[in-house]
């Protein structure tokens, strides 16, 4: 599967933390950039997914392969704790098999859960949370909200989408136990996120100015650096955000960028999310389940924060909506086979469709993956040990971690230093990370070195 440049920013920090006891990314040029001082400390991301990391490179060793198992393992969790979830709230086990069974077999899942970032140890925390809280519920509520709220703090300090999780929580406990919630339950809850954000500011102490710097510098993001998009841009018109975040589903599922039929064809999975969720809706004993209409609550929640704090529209994030599409979905698809006659045959082909598209492109063939091969192979065989090469921070997992590589977009125009080699990719011809608006016209203009 192709490599992607932030797997290798995301495991510079983790494995010099390993290696040399600090917790700097070094694979990223910083000069001249908000994410000064980078090579110190690393801010800009929260730091759970990369102490995790850590302890995973002693567990096992560093390699590409080491840092998605993580993902991968997380990705486990999240259907399991999914199925757990469905089951809990349909009282059904059809419903919870069919659901993990959608959630583990959809192509936009399995591509988060192979790839060496964050997001699925925000979502496999964050899940567990939700399910840790409906098992222990009826045991006892002050150990589930301690330990529901312990796995959703550990998300929030992950990804800042751990929030989605918290305000499940809260939702939950509103929906179902707001009698029983005072002062002592309240304290509970919070504690957790306080023990997280104290430990927290220990690291942000020892630099707060490049925290700030940092911290600050990736709120608007990356991507608004070459769009006119950050991630607050929905705050300042909140119902074109609403609208807007169609775009986050239609580009994750090909809609904008189609190379074939297979990639048109995906937007019928899309199609059968909607179906499936608006056929939810629809249906009176479905809406009128309280498991279900809690689950719809929690939907709607996280389509408005997510329409609203993240204006970039990422693909990534969709691990946290998907898993509760596909268990709206697998209800419904259990109620029309509970019916019998027409409605069943209907559902079982539906489903025997999705599932074949989701096969069908899984197993494609990636022509990005052959050219970053095809540049790998160029670089072994030209690039000497005293050689600069300034590329994509995905090449490092062949060609190393050290000094001969530097991901540096603005090439060297901070830095002052003359790479031997450029291996662009799609970063290079945006402009990011890091970079200056004040710095396009040098970017424009080097495209050609």
């Amino acid at each position: 599967m192709y490599v992607w440049g932030d797997e290798a920013w995301f495991a510079s920090p983790a494995l010099n933390l390993v290696q040399k006891g600090v917790m700097g990314t070094t694979i990223l040029e910083s000069k001249g950039s908000w994410m000064e001082g980078l090579d110190r400390y690393t801010y800009w991301v929260l730091p759970l997914h990369i102490l995790f990391q850590a302890l995973w490179y002693k567990l096992f060793g560093f390699s590409l392969l080491v840092l998605r198992s993580l993902s991968i393992f997380w990705g486990a969790v999240t259907v399991l704790a999914w199925y757990l979830i469905a089951v809990r709230v349909s009282g059904d086990r059809k419903v919870g098999l069919l659901a993990a069974g959608l959630i583990a077999r959809d192509s936009h899942f399995i591509q988060v859960s192979a790839l060496g970032r964050m997001d699925m140890l925000c979502a496999g925390l964050g899940s567990a949370s939700l399910a840790v809280f409906w098992l222990l519920r009826e045991r006892g509520l002050d150990r589930a909200i301690l330990a529901s709220h312990t796995l959703a703090a550990a998300s929030c300090l992950t990804h800042p989408a751990g929030v989605l999780y918290f305000g499940a929580l809260v939702l939950i406990t509103l929906y179902e136990d707001r009698t029983r919630i005072w002062l002592r339950e309240t304290a509970l809850a919070a504690t957790p996120y306080l023990i997280a954000l104290g430990a927290w500011g220990l690291y942000v102490l020892q630099s707060p100015a490049l925290f700030w710097s940092q911290f600050t510098g990736n709120i608007s993001g990356i991507t608004s650096e070459f769009t006119e998009f950050d991630r607050l841009s929905g705050l300042r018109h909140p119902l074109a955000a609403i609208f807007r975040e169609r775009i986050r589903y239609l580009a994750a599922f090909k809609w904008y960028v189609a190379r074939d039929t297979l990639d048109r064809c995906q937007i019928s999975i899309l199609l059968v999310y909607t179906l499936g969720v608006a056929a939810a809706l629809c249906s009176r004993s479905i809406r009128r389940h309280p498991g279900y209409r809690l689950l719809m609550l929690i939907g709607s929640l996280y389509f408005l924060v997510l329409a609203e704090f993240e204006g970039q529209k990422l693909g990534p994030y969709l691990v946290h909506t998907l898993p509760l599409c596909a268990t709206l979905t697998a209800a419904v698809s259990v109620h029309f086979w509970s019916a019998g006659g027409v409605a069943r045959r209907v559902t079982v082909l539906i489903l025997t469709a999705l599932i074949c598209l989701q096969i069908g492109y899984n197993l494609r063939d990636d022509n990005v993956t052959r050219d970053q091969l095809d540049a790998l192979d160029f670089l072994k065989r030209h690039a000497t040990p005293a050689s600069q090469i300034v590329g994509g921070a995905e090449l490092a997992f062949d060609l190393g971690f050290d000094s001969i590589l530097i991901d540096d977009p603005k090439l060297g125009f901070y830095s002052r230093k003359r790479p031997d080699f450029i291996a662009a990719n799609r970063v290079y011809y945006a402009g990011g990370p890091g970079r200056r608006r004040d710095t396009r016209r040098f970017m424009h203009t080097s495209s050609g070195c």
